[in-house]
């Protein structure tokens, strides 16, 4: 029986240690850091700030999520192939919602790629929830 909880579990842990260096990068230029606040990132209420502090939020709750869904992806009724498919497309959820909110407060136009990865954790949530569904 392969095992694509495994990919989800690990990646996750890895991805969480990304959300704590996310927030010491931040940390630096924000609140009188060591280093100057980027183009656009001055206000706290600036667009790109607000992206920024979203993004390192991402790297933290899309792993914890990535975390749970790899200990139950394996256990629910389904086709390899769909487990496959849900447990990649949760894969590209947790690190491109996060890469596009960094990218897009840097250059806006990347936000408009934040539907692929979004897309992809609507597929994979609802492999899950269609695999504990046919449980019941």
């Amino acid at each position: 029986m392969t095992q694509f909880g495994l990919l989800n579990i690990h990646l996750g842990w890895i991805t969480i240690v990304l959300g704590i260096l996310s927030g010491s990068v931040i940390g630096m230029w924000s609140f009188a850091g060591p280093f100057p606040t980027p183009k656009g990132h001055h206000n706290y209420t600036d667009l790109p700030r607000r992206m920024n502090r979203l993004a390192h939020i991402a790297l933290f709750m899309l792993p914890l999520i990535s975390i749970i869904y790899g200990q139950h992806i394996d256990q629910i009724p389904l086709a390899d192939n769909l487990k496959m498919i849900g447990s990649y497309c949760w894969l590209v959820c947790m690190w491109g919602v996060p890469l596009f909110l960094f990218l897009g407060s840097f250059y806006l136009p990347f936000k408009y790629l934040e539907v692929i990865p979004v897309s992809c954790g609507t597929v994979s949530l609802f492999i899950m929830a269609y695999g504990h569904y046919i449980q019941l």
